[in-house]
């Protein structure tokens, strides 16, 4: 589910809800004063397994030359 970022003019006091997207646009209450927050727009993240992928080993063999000309059409 996203996460969204909100804003309380009257405490001014930035707070965050998990909701779905579905429910995006329904309002959501300060925790503080339960005046409705402004939402904001914010970026997105997301994590990676860049450490964890496995890393290519260099070829231990040379590749085989190739020749076009030595292909002949049928």
């Amino acid at each position: 589910m996203p996460i969204y970022e909100y804003y309380c003019a009257n405490c001014n006091l930035e707070f965050e809800a998990i909701r779905p997207a579905s429910q995006s646009d329904d309002p959501v209450h300060c925790k503080v004063c339960g005046e409705p927050g402004q939402r904001q727009l914010s970026t997105f993240s997301f994590k990676s397994n860049t450490f964890s992928a496995p890393k290519l080993k260099p070829a231990t063999k040379p590749m085989r030359s190739y020749s076009v000309e030595s292909r002949k059409p049928d």
